[in-house]
């Protein structure tokens, strides 16, 4: 046990290393800080009906996973490839902003061309070299190539005509599609035009090479029935700005709507993480497995707490501490336990806000209250501080939240991009949580249900 003082020069080393280890970022499943804890819950294991899915669909499949900022999607996803890894399955991991711009509107040519390259790609790294003669990136430019000098010879449309001749330019001067499709929108906009009267022949070549892909790393491992899974992750994070928010949100809905089937990948099992607002604008289209939020109170008017989601969260943090430290720092009495769980509780389920009180916690008692264990005032402050990141909420929205908290529904007046722009918003943020016990539902963050309360009245004073 550690004696209970003034900071000294030991503790400030424990605190340090504590603010470290509580840093937000995906853990793999083997990492010492990792907490199963949507595989400990009570009721569905998104995780488990993923991989059962691809486990009892012979060949290929696609599958559609979606989680909110911050409450560990891809760190799920990593414990999804473990899993599969451990029976015998190749698993490829790509990002899909190291492919496509995150700030510029998506269509279906962008999109299978990122997606087969990051598949060649990852193919490659994880089988450790190359597999096939020519990389997708490769196989395009030949392919365009080809195919504008055919539409130079026999084309009578002279827009036709000049946008291959612009393209072959570009092929020629050695232009590097990768690069190109995220960050040259002129180039990735004439791309798309001379390629959308030709999706069966992209959709082919995507084919034919992920095929090929597939049957050359089955005979590298002289495992000819070897199943491959292709995980395409952060999809979801295709956002922009304000001002184009909007436009994207339009063109990822266009996406699914019209092009699903094209996504499927050939003797792949293909996942793609997508923004949790498609269930929305596309009801009953698809079915896609969303991460909720840890559980910590129960849907009913006095929100009794759920002691089950509470301990997870309990557990899950204290490994980022270690038990002794953490006792050092928070206490063993009843009393001073009640300080830490009411940061649990604050946090709302959600895992990256229950990194940001605890670590603030840490930092404010290095910075303003050097005592230990911590001081009742140090949390207060460390939740009023976390909480001030949230505010101020705009009357209009603060309307349409307290509603949510109310119904314990999203309360979407519509579903015209304006409205799914701003209830997304709300998502990512945090203001609105996304829960389930069987049945979906939502509620405010507790940090600002007070807040949002407040503004409310305020407001209906004002125009009573």
């Amino acid at each position: 046990m550690f004696d209970r003082m003034v900071l000294n020069t030991n503790d400030e080393s424990l605190l340090k290393g504590v603010y470290q280890r509580l840093a937000d970022k995906p853990l793999q499943p083997g990492d010492p800080f990792y907490e199963p804890i949507y595989k400990r819950l009570e009721g569905e294991d998104p995780v488990a009906k993923l991989r059962t899915h691809i486990e009892w669909t012979t060949v290929e499949s696609m599958q559609l996973f979606s989680g909110f900022q911050g409450t560990g999607k891809t760190t799920e996803l990593f414990r999804l490839r473990r899993d599969l890894e451990e029976k015998g399955y190749l698993v490829l991991y790509a990002n899909a902003l190291d492919y496509l711009s995150s700030s510029e509107e998506i269509d279906i040519v962008t999109m299978l061309m990122g997606v087969a390259g990051a598949f060649g790609e990852q193919l490659e790294e994880v089988s450790g070299g190359k597999i096939l003669a020519e990389t997708f990136w490769q196989r395009m430019v030949n392919y365009l190539n080809k195919t504008t000098i055919e539409v130079n010879e026999v084309s009578a449309k002279v827009e036709t005509g000049s946008l291959a001749k612009t393209l072959m330019v570009d092929l020629n001067a050695g232009l590097d599609i990768k690069a190109a499709l995220k960050t040259a929108p002129s180039f990735r906009q004439r791309l798309q035009a001379f390629l959308s009267n030709r999706l069966s022949e992209l959709k082919a070549q995507v084919d034919s090479f992920v095929e090929a892909g597939v049957k050359q790393v089955r005979l590298a491992k002289n495992n000819p029935e070897l199943p491959v899974v292709f995980l395409f992750d952060q999809f979801e994070q295709l956002r922009g700005s304000r001002s184009t928010e909007q436009a994207i949100i339009q063109s990822v809905e266009q996406l699914f709507a019209n092009h699903l089937d094209m996504l499927k990948l050939p003797l792949v099992h293909v996942i793609y993480s997508v923004p949790p607002w498609l269930q929305f604008v596309l009801p009953g289209k698809f079915s896609i497995e969303t991460l909720p939020c840890v559980r910590l109170w129960k849907n009913n008017s006095e929100r009794t707490p759920d002691e089950n989601g509470h301990t997870l969260l309990l557990e899950a943090v204290t490994k980022r501490f270690g038990q002794e430290i953490f006792d050092h720092i928070f206490g063993q009495s009843p009393h001073e336990k009640i300080l830490a769980a009411r940061l649990v509780t604050l946090s709302g389920g959600h895992f990256r806000d229950l990194l940001r009180l605890f670590r603030e916690t840490i930092v404010l008692i290095s910075t303003w209250r050097p005592f230990l264990p911590v001081k009742p005032e140090v949390i207060e402050r460390a939740i009023i501080n976390v909480r001030n990141q949230y505010l101020p909420i705009a009357i209009e929205d603060a309307c349409w939240l307290e509603k949510i908290a109310r119904l314990r529904d999203t309360a979407l007046p519509d579903s015209t991009p304006e409205n799914i722009g701003r209830l997304s918003r709300f998502l990512d943020s945090h203001l609105v949580l996304y829960l389930t016990n069987g049945e979906d539902w939502y509620d405010l963050h507790p940090l600002i249900r007070d807040e949002v309360g407040v503004l409310v009245k305020e407001q209906a004073i004002e125009k009573g």
